[in-house]
C-alpha cells in the first residue's frame, strides 16, 4: 500500500476557503418560519385561555342560577307555615289561607297581612331593615326588598297539655331556643306566637316561659286562651330579609359585585338585577276554588295593603352576572324584563325565573 502524500499548503487553503455557513437570506427565511409558530403558540394559547375563562364563567353562571332558583323555591314556599295547611274548618269562609296565630309577644305580629310584604328600594334611602332583622347593607334603587315570615319547619313536641296561663314544656331543645325568641305554638286548630322570656335549659323537658318580664310580652297568658294538647308543634318564627346590595368583593379588575343577601348574609353573587310579580286571584273572586286561581301578576309598586294577604304565588326573574369582566369578546345583547339592552361592560349575562306557588296560602 502506497502511502498517503500530505496535502500541501495550497490544497489547505481551498478546503479551508471552500466551508460554506448559512447566509442572510437563509437566517432570515429561519427566523421568520420560528416568528411564526411561536405567534402560533401564543395565539392558540391565547384562544385557549379564553375558551377556559367563558367555559369558567360560563359555569359559574349556570351553577349560581340553578342554586338560586332551589334557594328562592326553598324558602318562598314556607311563606306563612304553621306546621299546618288551615289552620280551621272556617279557614275557607275567612279568605285565602291559614289563620294566623294569636300573638302575646311586645311589637310582634304575624298575620295574612304580613306574612310576605316588599317595597321598592329607593336611592338615598337607608340600610335595609326586615320585620325583624336590621342588616345594614344599602340597597340597590329599583329592585325590591322582600320579607317573608313562617313558622321553620324543624319542630319539637309538648310533653303534656298546657293551658294559656301556664309555660308550656317541650320534650327537647335540641332547636336551641334562646331567651327572646319568637315562638309559634300550633295544633291545627288555632296557634300562638309568645317571645321566650326565661333562659331555656338544653336536654329534655325544658320550660319556655311567656312571662311579661322585661317587656317580652303583653301578658302573661297566650292571647287564644285556650289549651294546646300533647301534640302541639313548637317551633321558631322565622323572619327573612331578601334584596340586592353591593357586595364587598370585587373581581380581577378591581370591580365591585352584586348579590343577592338574605338577612344582611351574601348568598349568591354576580345578581345584576332582580324583578319580581306577586301573583294574585281575580280581583272579584270569592274564597274557594277560584281564590287559588292567579289571573294576574303585579310588581311591588302597584301592590295594594289589601293585596298582600291574597298573594298566592311569586315570580321572579334575576339577571346573572359573571364575576370577570373581558369574559367575552363583545358586549352582550341583554333581554331583562321583557326589554333588549346593549350591556355597557364584556361580562357575560344570562337570565333565570321561576314561579313559586306559596302552598301555605292554597
Amino acid at each position: 500500500m502506497s502511502p498517503i502524500a500530505p496535502l500541501s499548503v495550497f490544497d489547505r487553503c481551498r478546503r479551508l476557503t471552500g466551508q460554506r455557513g448559512s447566509t442572510l437570506i437563509e437566517l432570515m427565511i429561519g427566523m421568520v418560519i420560528s416568528l411564526l409558530l411561536v405567534g402560533g403558540m401564543i395565539t392558540l394559547f391565547v384562544n385557549n385561555k379564553q375558551t377556559y375563562r367563558y367555559n369558567e364563567e360560563l359555569a359559574r353562571i349556570q351553577e349560581n342560577g340553578r342554586f338560586a332558583v332551589e334557594f328562592l323555591q326553598r324558602n318562598f314556599r314556607m311563606v306563612g307555615h304553621l306546621g299546618c295547611g288551615y289552620m280551621a274548618a272556617s279557614a275557607e269562609e275567612e279568605g285565602y289561607g291559614a289563620v294566623f296565630p294569636r300573638s302575646s309577644a311586645t311589637g310582634v305580629t304575624f298575620d295574612s297581612a304580613n306574612a310576605i310584604s316588599a317595597y321598592r328600594y329607593a336611592a338615598g334611602a337607608p340600610g335595609i331593615v326586615g320585620s325583624y332583622a336590621s342588616p345594614a347593607n344599602i340597597g340597590v334603587p329599583g329592585t325590591d326588598v322582600i320579607t317573608i315570615l313562617y313558622a321553620s319547619g324543624a319542630a319539637t313536641t309538648l310533653t303534656a297539655s298546657v293551658k294559656s296561663a301556664n309555660s308550656p314544656v317541650i320534650r327537647d331543645n335540641a332547636l336551641d331556643f334562646r331567651q327572646g325568641d319568637i315562638v309559634i305554638m300550633a295544633d291545627c286548630i288555632s296557634a300562638d306566637a309568645f317571645r321566650v322570656s326565661n333562659v331555656p335549659a338544653s336536654g329534655n323537658n325544658v320550660t319556655l316561659e311567656h312571662k311579661v318580664t322585661g317587656g317580652a310580652n303583653i301578658s302573661d297568658s297566650l292571647a287564644s286562651d285556650r289549651e294546646y294538647g300533647d301534640g302541639t308543634r313548637v317551633m321558631r318564627l322565622q323572619s327573612q330579609t331578601f334584596h340586592l346590595a353591593q357586595s364587598s368583593k370585587v373581581n380581577r379588575q378591581g370591580q365591585a359585585l352584586q348579590s343577592l343577601y338574605l338577612n344582611g348574609n351574601e348568598m349568591i353573587e354576580g345578581v345584576a338585577n332582580m324583578n319580581v310579580l306577586y301573583g294574585l286571584p281575580a280581583a272579584t273572586a270569592a274564597p274557594g276554588a277560584n281564590a287559588r286561581t292567579v289571573t294576574r301578576y303585579l310588581p311591588a309598586s302597584a301592590m295594594t295593603a289589601t293585596d298582600w294577604p291574597n298573594v298566592i304565588a311569586i315570580q321572579f326573574e334575576l339577571l346573572l352576572a359573571s364575576a370577570d369582566d373581558n369574559a367575552v369578546s363583545a358586549p352582550m345583547p341583554i333581554t331583562f324584563n321583557g326589554v333588549t339592552t346593549t350591556a355597557a361592560d364584556r361580562r357575560m349575562y344570562s337570565t333565570v325565573s321561576t314561579t313559586i306557588a306559596l302552598r301555605n296560602r292554597f
